[in-house]
């Protein structure tokens, strides 16, 4: 006994302090663990009430332009859709992604599953990124929803007000949720034709974006010369027309003079695209042509009258 009090009275500070850690080690630890538990009950949290649809998207439901709110029965779903595809994105797994895009996109955008990670993917989600989404416009048989993708403000330790804007659309294939990407809204088929003793032009689909449209035309030169859709010697000689009697025109330049000459007898499928941004209750009456020339008339004298034809979709 003598001697253990000797020890502690010449290393007393010692012990006190070897105990004192002690200590502060279990009670840090014993914070730790509650920390821990704490996040993990959060997270649990989290993911049960997405799993239960229980309000996860009520507040991005309401739309931005038109007002309203996408009703409960199509919100949470698509709701979850979006969250799925931009969470494959930005935990970097643009495979799991790409198989949730729509077929008409990788129609139209996308081809294959390089050309999606390196045009789409590469280009939006280089690094660490975060994403929130809004329904911008809805209507009947169309939702459309504004995404803003930016940097993950934690894990680069900055603020920043840049962001990408991205409008994702919602299509529906053998009854599950596929996503429409970069402003893309969707394809309609159309099928209607008009044809007269030189011309035939049948309207095959349009591919619909959010501010311009694409119409995919059949045309058959059914005479023995060469016919020149339009000269180009103006901007607006071919336009579309909608419901109201506005007119939109055809941005031509992107067409070559090769594209819009049909031989003698031939028939061409050609794609021609409209200046006319979407907007609720947006219906494209008939598509003109004003400007159609004879080829070798036109080159002999380029001030001749050109002829107009029309095609009514509806």
């Amino acid at each position: 006994m003598h001697k253990l009090l000797r020890y502690y009275n010449q290393n007393r500070l010692k012990i006190w302090a070897i105990l004192l850690a002690i200590v502060l080690g279990y009670a840090l630890l014993q914070v730790l663990n509650s920390a821990i538990a704490n996040h993990n009950t959060e997270e649990n949290n989290e993911q049960e009430t997405t799993s239960n649809n229980v309000v996860s998207y009520r507040n991005e439901s309401e739309s931005m332009v038109t007002g309203g709110r996408v009703s409960s029965t199509y919100s949470e779903q698509i709701g979850q859709v979006i969250n799925q595809f931009f969470t494959y994105c930005v935990n970097h797994d643009p495979q799991r992604a790409y198989d949730m895009v729509s077929n008409n996109t990788k129609q139209v955008l996308y081809q294959t599953e390089e050309l999606f990670e390196k045009n789409y993917y590469q280009n939006k989600f280089n690094g660490n990124k975060q994403f929130s989404f809004q329904s911008w416009s809805r209507t009947d048989t169309l939702y459309i929803y504004q995404v803003r993708i930016f940097d993950n403000m934690l894990a680069t330790g900055q603020t920043s007000d840049n962001y990408i804007e991205e409008y994702v659309t919602i299509a529906v294939e053998e009854g599950s949720y596929k996503l429409n990407l970069n402003s893309y809204l969707g394809r309609k088929q159309i099928s209607v034709k008009n044809e007269d003793e030189n011309l035939s032009i049948q309207v095959v689909m349009v591919d619909r974006y959010l501010d311009y449209e694409v119409y995919t035309l059949n045309v058959q030169n059914k005479t023995d010369s060469n016919i020149l859709l339009d000269t180009k010697r103006k901007t607006n000689s071919c336009y579309v027309v909608d419901s109201m009697g506005n007119k939109f025109e055809a941005l031509l330049y992107e067409n070559s003079d090769e594209d819009l000459e049909i031989l003698p007898n031939e028939m061409k499928t050609i794609q021609i695209r409209f200046n006319d941004a979407y907007r609720e209750g947006l219906q494209i009456k008939s598509i003109n042509f004003t400007d159609i020339v004879n080829s070798e008339e036109y080159l002999a004298n380029n001030e001749i009258q050109g002829n107009n034809f029309e095609v009514e979709l509806y």
